[in-house]
């Protein structure tokens, strides 16, 4: 069987350009035997060419090549070239040989030591990253199941503790707070003879013709009747019925 009855399987420029490589003499043949040939295409980077059959009596030829354009399932160039030196150098090779189907390339790393190292730097880079963010999802679910404790424990203190109740209503705290900032504490001893005073003297201060705003004067006078209302609701409240 000859190279020819395949060419069929190549393009016209592909096999002119695999005789060009056979002619410019740079394919090597190497290791040869009755079931595989191996040849080597002296470019850069170095390809290598594989030619197997499962056996001598076998009828067909599997071929393969690392390049680019064999990785995509196409009969290349240098496959045509190590077809055309096969038949040159080692032409018994296709005894019987009337197949010829395209194989899986098994080594690629042997013809580019490079590939295999970057490969694996690559391999080891990936497990890194995915130890990391493990490491990562193990701290954050840590911190949440923390957090989550700890909102739970405040639910808990805040359950069994409850925050205690202001000791007046919310308008005549606010009442009271405006006498304090002014200079008068009438929480301890707030009846109607202390406000009155309180509010008398401060409407001194406060009256626009002493210096005062008309804002000032409104404000005292709704606390100052604020705390009358609470303190004739105690009284109210207190009295023997």
């Amino acid at each position: 069987m000859s190279a020819q009855n395949w060419e069929h399987f190549f393009k016209p420029e592909v096999r002119s350009s695999g005789r060009t490589i056979l002619v410019q003499d740079k394919i090597s043949i190497t290791q040869p035997s009755d079931t595989e040939i191996v040849a080597y295409i002296r470019v850069s980077p170095p390809l290598k060419v594989s030619l197997k059959t499962k056996s001598i009596s076998s009828d067909t030829v599997f071929v393969d090549c690392n390049c680019p354009a064999s990785k995509k399932d196409l009969l290349c160039k240098h496959i045509w070239a190590a077809l055309l030196a096969t038949e040159q150098e080692n032409p018994d090779f296709f005894e019987n040989k009337i197949e010829l189907e395209k194989l899986k390339f098994a080594s690629q790393a042997t013809a580019n030591p490079k590939l295999t190292a970057q490969s694996k730097a690559y391999e080891d880079k990936q497990t890194a990253y995915k130890e990391q963010q493990k490491e990562k999802q193990s701290l954050y679910r840590k911190v949440q199941y923390q957090k989550q404790k700890l909102r739970m424990t405040d639910y808990k203190n805040k359950k069994n503790n409850p925050p205690e109740q202001p000791a007046f209503p919310r308008d005549v705290e606010n009442a009271l707070n405006f006498f304090s900032q002014n200079g008068f504490e009438l929480r301890e001893s707030m009846n109607k003879e202390i406000t009155a005073t309180a509010k008398k003297k401060l409407s001194r201060i406060f009256h626009p013709d002493h210096g005062g705003t008309h804002e000032e004067i409104l404000e005292l006078n709704r606390c100052s009747d604020i705390l009358m209302k609470f303190i004739n609701k105690l009284s109210s409240s207190t009295r023997p019925k």
